[in-house]
């Protein structure tokens, strides 16, 4: 019994130190786990309160929109299609009704949307409907190609709206919402993170995508994504799809790159943009060596004549690589600083030159793109069937111009009234009865003082030759 008693005596105080020992160290261990761990914690916290996204859809969801857009195709005038009897039988085409859907959001209570260009691109009828499936007629009031955006406007007032968000404080990893109508399902709801920043894809001219993980779909297309403020900080433009479906890589427009284009489109009806007058490319840190550069930034190839840089002293081979004194690493991020400007803006560049550091101060100019004048899309102008654009030195070497004068003809539009005047791509209009032209305003405004039905004479050049053209404008 003795024996007995030692052995249950021992055994107590073995479990007992065990105890007393397993009990310290889980003490210690969670004790260190606060101390040395408190973002697992914070991090835990976030996330469960960010999983109910209910309130916040709730407030958003009613100001986005559906977006039927209805345009006019031709098709081949048989079964056979264009390529057998149209070329051999001149086939009639046949015009046809097609629709298209996408998605939109209003960004003031007095019915201004925007929207993506290509969701509305050629359309000849563009109807809204909102959350409760009410349907608005739409006026388009521009669009600007170059970023993919378009901005609409239906009547109303008090209407709900959501606000456009600061997307330069985005941060890789945050929350966002993305909601829109794919694939015919009116205002889904994805909820997913920003992957990654500052894209690129050669989808647009003007692109510094916002990449995300939340489901983007065919449909979505000019959808809001959504921080967990409420502020729109995106519009949902591209996906990568190869399987044809969401595979989690969607790229929005940044929420500041749209909010010059939605200003300018207000008060202009068209985008006018800052103009340097320079190709560049970007040049990183080791590349720059072999070049006997000083460092990595922005390089200078060429330099417009008569252009902005041209008069501010830049050269050809000179490193850029501050703007107003925030350092610069590619030359996408210049060209969206300069394209977020408006002419005679001043911008204050550092440069290298060689190995000398210096400053230059440039007066921006206009971009010549940025004055096209579209007939078509412009409600106070006649439809004249064709786009023209302020010829510069540049444009003369695309075109293959012998002049850098004038206004360049960079489309005609089939069946129009230009086409029907034998005006043809590629055309300089250098005068208007005898008047020289040298900016689209003065065209504008030359042609609207015409009746409706008149004649003017265009003074051409054409493959260097030039000669009058009677154009005879739309009754």
């Amino acid at each position: 019994m003795k024996k007995i008693g030692l052995v249950v005596g021992i055994s107590f105080l073995a479990g007992a130190l065990f105890f007393a020992l397993t009990f310290g160290y889980l003490q210690k261990s969670e004790s260190n786990r606060s101390v040395l761990s408190p973002t697992v914690a914070r991090a835990e916290t976030i996330k469960v309160k960010g999983l109910n996204f209910a309130p916040l859809v709730k407030r958003v969801r009613p100001a986005v929109v559906k977006v039927i857009s209805e345009s006019i195709v031709e098709r081949g005038g048989t079964t056979f299609g264009d390529d057998f009897f149209d070329r051999f039988f001149s086939v009639p085409k046949r015009r046809e009704k097609v629709s298209g859907v996408g998605s939109g959001f209003l960004i003031s209570p007095d019915g201004y949307i925007l929207t993506n260009y290509h969701v509305v691109k050629n359309a000849v009828k563009i109807s809204i409907f909102d959350i409760n499936g009410k349907e608005f007629k739409s006026k388009k009031i521009g669009v600007d190609p170059k970023t993919d955006l378009a901005l609409l406007k239906i009547k109303g007032n008090k209407l709900p709206y959501i606000e456009l968000g600061d997307s330069n404080g985005v941060e890789v990893g945050e929350w966002v919402l993305a909601i829109g109508n794919p694939f015919y399902q009116d205002l889904s709801v994805t909820a997913g993170i920003i992957s990654a920043k500052g894209r690129q894809l050669g989808a647009a001219d003007i692109e510094d995508f916002l990449q995300t993980d939340a489901a983007i779909n065919r449909g979505n297309s000019g959808g809001p994504l959504i921080n967990m403020d409420g502020k729109v900080i995106g519009i949902n433009s591209v996906i990568i799809a190869p399987t044809g479906g969401n595979v989690g890589v969607g790229f929005a427009i940044p929420s500041n790159l749209a909010k010059k284009v939605v200003d300018d489109l207000k008060s202009k009806g068209r985008v006018v943009r800052g103009f340097l007058g320079v190709n560049i490319q970007s040049i990183n840190d080791a590349d720059a060596k072999e070049l006997d550069l000083e460092m990595g930034g922005v390089l200078i190839v060429r330099v417009e004549d008569d252009s902005p840089a041209q008069k501010a002293g830049l050269k050809k081979y000179d490193l850029v690589v501050e703007v107003n004194n925030s350092k610069i690493k590619t030359a996408e991020e210049l060209k969206i600083k300069i394209a977020n400007l408006s002419p005679g803006d001043e911008i204050h560049l550092t440069i290298y030159r060689g190995s000398k550091r210096q400053k230059v101060t440039v007066k921006v100019g206009e971009a010549p793109d940025t004055v096209k004048f579209r007939a078509q899309d412009d409600g106070r102008s006649m439809d004249l069937g064709m786009i023209l654009v302020r010829n510069t030195p540049s444009l003369a070497r695309q075109y293959g111009l012998r002049t850098s004068k004038g206004l360049v003809v960079q489309s005609v539009k089939r069946g129009g009234v230009a086409q029907e005047n034998r005006i043809k791509e590629g055309d300089v209009i250098l005068a208007i009865n005898r008047t020289e032209i040298e900016s689209v305003e003065e065209f504008r405004r030359i042609i609207a003082q015409k009746k409706p039905g008149s004649s003017v004479f265009f003074y051409m050049n054409r493959n260097g030759d030039e000669f009058f053209i009677k154009f005879k404008l739309p009754g």
